[in-house]
């Protein structure tokens, strides 16, 4: 594979539109920096292709300067609730009120959520995921944030501090979390790259029960609204889902942030017998991050196409260490 230089100044002057450039050589956090890999495709902003497994860079594009993510923060989102739901034992069926700030997030989302709904933590992380429902994302982490507070502090810094804290254990290294639905609002203006979605998604498919919340096609909700119960139907957001095997894992769009999408898929596991009679089984998982695209599902369904020729191009090659060609990610547990 054949690796070109880093356009960096080209890349700082694009960041700098929106943000500013990370530096050369290393990521904020230290480690390799993901180089260019592959061709620059018109049209998107950044774009990485990895295999979550190896970590080998497939595909990569300004996969280090740092954007506004929009919706895949919801990633993060869904990663901080699953998490606390797991440590805490709480039911996921709990149920939640809608609290009074959402109004200050626009309209209301799919969801057709509004100040005062209860809805379950359930339903919650569906209109998150499936719909990208904002209402639904700003509920999640005023409640769970609360629980987390016992109501002694303020929920929205305690549920962003349990965002910040998985991406640590993710290895993000040029990530800001400033909110959990990933609006570009005054003063909270989440950053990240291509790189540490890439990252963050590898992590999250290894938290029980994401895959499940982040592929399903459609779901029906249930709002209890002035002592009714209401029910909407919810409809992915992902027009990819399902296509290749993908199985995720989320969409996003702002202004500011452009067209985003991660989307994930398996390939069957390839397995060898080694001379001495065991079994050598290496599994296949593609991860394709793509930031500020003008067209994100044509765009990304051709990243994934080339994603797979190229790592399975590396892999026969006899998968070498190529410079600048591996993301470091968390421990498959």
């Amino acid at each position: 594979m054949k690796l070109r230089p880093l356009l960096l100044s080209a890349l700082c002057g694009l960041a700098a539109l929106l943000t500013s450039c990370v530096g050369t050589g290393t990521t904020g956090g230290g480690g390799p920096y993901v180089g260019e890999v592959g061709a620059v495709y018109p049209g998107i902003g950044s774009y990485i292709v990895v295999d979550a497994y190896s970590g080998h860079v497939a595909l990569a594009h300004g996969a280090n300067v740092r954007r506004p993510i929009a919706s895949l923060t919801k990633v993060a989102t869904a990663v901080a609730v699953l998490e606390y739901l797991q440590q805490s034992g709480t039911d996921a069926g709990e149920m939640m009120t809608v609290p009074p700030q959402v109004t200050l997030l626009g309209g209301p989302g799919p969801a057709v959520l509004q100040p005062g709904d209860q809805l379950s933590i359930r339903d919650g992380l569906y209109a998150a995921m499936i719909s990208s429902d904002n209402y639904a994302a700003e509920t999640l982490a005023a409640h769970v944030g609360g629980r987390m507070t016992g109501g002694m502090g303020n929920p929205m810094s305690a549920f962003l501090r349990q965002m910040n804290a998985a991406g640590t254990r993710a290895g993000l290294r040029d990530t800001t979390f400033a909110n959990a639905h990933g609006l570009d609002l005054p003063g909270q203006r989440g950053l990240s790259t291509a790189a540490d979605m890439a990252r963050l998604t590898a992590y999250a498919l290894q938290v029980p029960g994401f895959t499940f919340y982040s592929s399903q096609p459609a779901r029906r909700i249930a709002i209890r609204r002035a002592g009714s119960m209401l029910g909407v139907s919810l409809r992915t957001t992902n027009e990819l889902l399902f296509r290749g095997g993908i199985d995720g894992v989320k969409t996003g769009t702002t202004a500011m942030a452009g067209q985003c999408l991660i989307i994930s898929a398996p390939r069957p596991a390839t397995v060898v017998k080694n001379p001495d009679g065991s079994t050598a089984v290496t599994q296949h998982r593609l991860v394709v991050v793509t930031l500020g695209a003008a067209d994100r599902f044509t765009q990304s369904w051709q990243l994934f196409n080339a994603g797979w020729d190229a790592y399975f191009r590396w892999r026969e090659a006899g998968s070498p260490a190529t410079p600048g060609a591996t993301l470091s990610l968390p421990p498959v547990p």
